[in-house]
């Protein structure tokens, strides 16, 4: 039988731990170093990683508080009260805000995840124009074949079955990317709507919930094996210990 309900879910956020300081490198009085600028590509792919490290870090954040205020709502962990032709009360509808914003965030980690590859494996893309999708699909076959990409294609290609008996459920991604472009583009999806423009079902919103931690969980299964592979290959890495090292340091 698959987990379902808050206590599942809760432990999913828990085993996601992002270390803020991960790539702080402390000076003896405390300071550390924000950036350095050198002609050094092993320097600027550590920072450049760093950079987009600390959005990481930054929107997970918001990510769990925005799970915490939605857990704590009195949400009904089975369908038998759902019925989507009924107005959803005040707990459904500040859970479903907070929902809505964890799913607009897990979004952002995934175009993170293709930001941190094309960095670390330097494909070359102009970060103005790089979205997950197809940077994805671009790296997962062909000659440029990245590993890791084909393994994020198989999930994010995934096909919905709301029949199977398993976590996570398949589809997950397929499903939150229809319902953020339905939130973005045409009707509210946490509306239920007949009419010409368009016809939309409101899901229950511990449905949502769970989809989209899942989601959550995923991306940042991903991301966490790329950082600390990148961090493991830096170990014992001592740039600024050496004497003919150009530029200046910045401290904060």
């Amino acid at each position: 039988m698959p987990k379902e309900g808050k206590i599942y879910l809760q432990e999913l956020v828990n085993a996601i731990i992002c270390k803020p300081d991960a790539f702080r490198i402390q000076l003896d009085d405390g300071k550390y170093i924000f950036g350095i600028g050198v002609k050094d590509q092993r320097v600027n792919d550590y920072y450049a990683v760093s950079a987009i490290y600390d959005t990481i870090v930054d929107i997970d954040r918001k990510i769990k508080y925005a799970f915490s205020q939605a857990v704590m709502c009195d949400l009904p962990e089975t369908l038998e009260e759902y019925s989507p032709f009924s107005r959803p009360n005040k707990q459904e509808l500040i859970a479903m805000y907070h929902v809505e914003n964890m799913v607009y965030r897990v979004s952002i980690l995934w175009d993170l995840l293709a930001q941190l590859c094309n960095s670390i494996f330097h494909t070359g893309l102009e970060v103005k124009k790089i979205h997950y999708n197809r940077y994805f699909n671009q790296f997962s076959s062909g000659n440029n074949v990245i590993e890791i990409a084909q393994e994020v294609k198989i999930y994010l290609s995934e096909k919905e079955n709301t029949k199977a008996d398993v976590n996570p459920w398949p589809g997950n991604h397929a499903f939150l990317n229809e319902f953020r472009n339905q939130m973005t583009h045409r009707i509210s999806p946490s509306l239920t709507t007949m009419s010409s423009f368009g016809f939309s079902l409101c899901p229950p919103t511990m449905y949502v919930l769970h989809r989209v931690t899942e989601d959550y969980y995923k991306v940042s299964y991903f991301l966490c094996q790329l950082i600390n592979n990148f961090l493991l290959d830096y170990k014992d890495w001592m740039p600024f210990g050496c004497e003919n090292m150009d530029g200046d340091k910045i401290e904060r």
